[in-house]
């Protein structure tokens, strides 16, 4: 239903449009005055609207100005500089993701509006990709640690939670813009109307990229190139004290992999995601009770469709002793997948005797994928002794489904003194409901089908925090966790094939856990903004990939320099600590700042122990900015370098190394026109041409490149 109402009702063209002929008939928008710290609202960790400054965890926002302000080529580009957050690419440019102090994408938790964007078929160390349209959001809040029991622990190193625009102050604002991007030649473009008309709220917004392969010192790199749209709506009613709320959103990427054969190990190597779609459609619901204790009920529900196209192509010729003397063997794989996920929350909120603060609730949720999947396998030699040919075919389908309780209490016991109590009770089940399939070789079937397997699980998991806040501008606050991480259906169930090797799934294992620990701080006073964190983090249980050896799990296969052949286990485990830091002084003409993460992993497994897990020791920003107020313009200019320490992973197969960079960057900001509505964003980085690659990014990044965009706000 959500792939026929969206397509083409949400074109951008019909979107520019509306906002062209809306526009003239509307009132221009004034800017809206920043706000401090203290003065943001969030409400990821308390599940209703609180400030940031009160916040009981490591929390920090990417506002809409900001968002406003980029000219980043993909989101999560907005969020490297948060002390904590870095980016990963996969080698798939145009699918970053993001890992949060030191944990894989995987261990993640996104969420959009709160409504969790599940993916089944994540494996390790990656997730689906964040694929959510940039123009339709109001800002994004970022949770450090598994602290957010009242959204799902599922995840060990943060949730990333994507609010949207929901009307506004009048019938009608928005904005259009568009980059470009030298770094990529390429262009994005989009749009967003909002507003309020009597008891109505609504959005409508749209984005198109088209970006080129990247552009680095070394030159442009082949397969770097992708394009992606999307397409959003929102609309609301407010009867009273209800509200109503309806959100349509779609979102498609087109990208393959990048990667490098300096020794001519392949003669062909192609990985190809031609279509990874994601579709939701969410309601809400929230009745404002305003009773001597039931404050609010708020329900919310989603469907949401994530389908992938994956096309994999290896060949590679290998010199083998007489009589063979080479061989040479090809692999192709082609799969379709879609994931189904449907999802409900009920949650009250309580005001109670005592000065407490009571929220309790339900959710449920199911995941439901079907895969169908077929390969081709040749080995030849140059003799002609070895000539075999096997075809695959395969179709699956598994489930998932996940139903929890949820509580967390604010308890004001003394002045200045605050404790937080939180708890989330997990009843999992996983099964795989059909597993049909063969090979054919030389002209021989043989089945290949699955038994019907299930797994199942539950949990509780908690949270725990004290603020306390009697000194002056000053907030202290300290704070116990426990993460949670079930595997998905591909780890449990699935055989997965891609660049050369194949992994099956193991039903047999266990959820991955961590138990984490924090002390921070904020000030917010004589000009000063500083908010800060020391963490400690002890993870068993990690899902890992592990060489075949015969296994009946590897049906009898063995890695080899033919071919890889992987299993999932539970054999790893993970000790982190390290420091987080952001600061900004206001009194001065100019306002430095910087924002860095000092982090340390000792990494267990099977038959190592290593503190080199590829993580760089130091990463962070440090900068000037300046706002000149003219007449006709505001000006706003930072300048900074963004650096990081070099990294040692011993973790693979082979010891990688990335060395330290630092690049030097120039961002400016220009807003002019009546009540500042026309905006200029210019962005020149990476100014010394530095060559280098970041510890989590398999593609280089790009050299000295110019980024500019436009953008009107009415």
């Amino acid at each position: 239903m959500l792939h026929s109402i969206t397509r083409g009702s949400f074109a951008l063209s019909a979107l520019s449009l509306f906002v062209a002929s809306a526009a003239s008939a509307s009132t221009s928008s004034t800017t809206p005055n920043k706000t401090n710290k203290e003065e943001t609202l969030v409400v990821t960790a308390n599940r209703s609207e609180s400030s940031l400054w009160e916040s009981p965890t490591t929390i920090q926002v990417i506002d809409h100005q900001t968002l406003q302000n980029s000219t980043s080529t993909s989101i999560a580009d907005d969020l490297q500089d948060i002390p904590g957050v870095e980016i990963t690419d996969n080698a798939l440019a145009g699918r970053k993701q993001i890992r949060i102090r030191g944990e894989a994408s995987s261990r993640v938790l996104i969420l959009i509006d709160g409504q969790e964007v599940t993916y089944q078929r994540a494996g390790q160390n990656y997730g689906a990709g964040l694929l959510i349209d940039e123009s339709a959001l109001e800002r994004i809040e970022v949770v450090k640690g598994p602290y957010s029991v009242l959204y799902g622990s599922q995840a060990i190193g943060g949730v990333v939670n994507f609010i949207t625009k929901k009307g506004g102050d009048k019938p009608l604002s928005g904005t259009v813009k568009a980059v470009y991007n030298s770094a990529t030649a390429g262009w994005e473009e989009s749009a967003a109307a909002w507003g309020s008309i009597g008891q109505f709220d609504y959005r409508i917004n749209g984005s198109y990229s088209d970006q080129g392969d990247r552009d680095t010192p070394d030159g442009r790199l082949p397969n770097t190139n992708f394009r992606n749209n999307s397409q959003g709506i929102w609309l609301g009613y407010n009867l009273d004290n209800q509200h109503f709320g309806l959100s349509l959103d779609r979102y498609k990427l087109a990208t393959q992999t990048y990667f490098e054969d300096p020794d001519g190990e392949y003669d062909a190597f192609s990985v190809k995601i031609p279509k990874l779609e994601r579709e939701k459609i969410g309601l809400f619901y929230d009745i404002d009770v305003n009773g001597d204790y039931l404050k609010k009920i708020h329900l919310d529900a989603y469907e949401q469709t994530i389908d992938r196209k994956f096309e994999n192509e290896v060949a590679t010729t290998q010199a083998i002793p007489f009589p063979i003397q080479s061989l040479s063997v090809r692999n192709q794989t082609n799969t379709n997948d879609k994931q189904y996920t449907q999802g409900i929350t009920l949650q009250s909120n309580f005001s109670l005797p005592a000065n407490n603060s009571l929220v309790v609730g339900t959710q449920y949720k199911r995941d439901r994928v079907s895969q169908t999947s077929n390969g081709f396998t040749s080995q030849k030699s140059l003799t002609g002794i070895v000539n075999s040919e096997t075809q695959t075919y395969s179709y699956n389908e598994s489930e998932q489904s996940t139903t929890s309780l949820f509580a967390q209490n604010d308890w004001r016991f003394a002045d200045n003194w605050t404790w937080t109590l939180g708890a989330r009770q997990y009843w999992l089940s996983s099964k795989l409901t059909r597993g049909d399939g063969y090979s054919v070789t030389k002209g021989v079937t043989t089945d290949t089908s699955l038994a019907e397997q299930s797994a199942h699980d539950n949990e509780l998991v908690t949270a725990t925090s004290l603020r306390y806040s009697g000194f002056d501008n000053i907030e202290l606050r300290a704070a116990f966790a426990q993460g949670y991480v079930f595997p998905t259906l591909t780890q449990l169930f699935m055989q997965t094939a891609a660049g050369g090797g194949t992994t099956y799934g193991n039903p047999d294992l266990k959820a991955e856990h961590s138990n984490n620990y924090e002390l921070g701080a904020r000030y917010n006073g004589n000009l000063w903004m500083v908010d800060g964190a020391v963490y400690y983090s002890e993870a068993k249980d990690y899902i890992a990939s592990i060489a075949c050896s015969g296994q009946a799990l590897c049906n009898g296969n063995t890695t080899s320099s033919r071919g890889g052949y992987y299993y999932y286990d539970n054999i790893d485990r993970a000790k982190t600590w390290g420091m987080e830091l952001s600061a900004e002084y206001n009194g001065w003409v100019v306002s430095p700042y910087v924002s860095g993460n000092l982090i340390r992993r000792q990494y267990e497994g099977q038959t190592l122990k290593t503190t080199n897990t590829g993580e760089p020791t130091i990463n962070g920003r440090v900068g000037l900015k300046h706002t000149l107020m003219l007449n006709a313009a505001n000006v706003t200019s930072d300048i900074y370098i963004r650096a990081a320490s070099s990294a040692k992973d011993d973790t693979g197969d082979k010891e990688v190394r990335t060395p330290g960079w630092a690049t030097l960057n120039l961002a400016v900001n220009t807003e002019f026109g009546a009540n500042d509505q026309y905006q200029v964003n210019l962005a020149l980085n990476n100014l010394t041409d530095k060559r280098y690659r970041t510890a989590h990014e398999s593609i280089p990044a790009a050299g000295l490149n110019a980024a500019v965009g436009f953008a009107w706000k009415f």
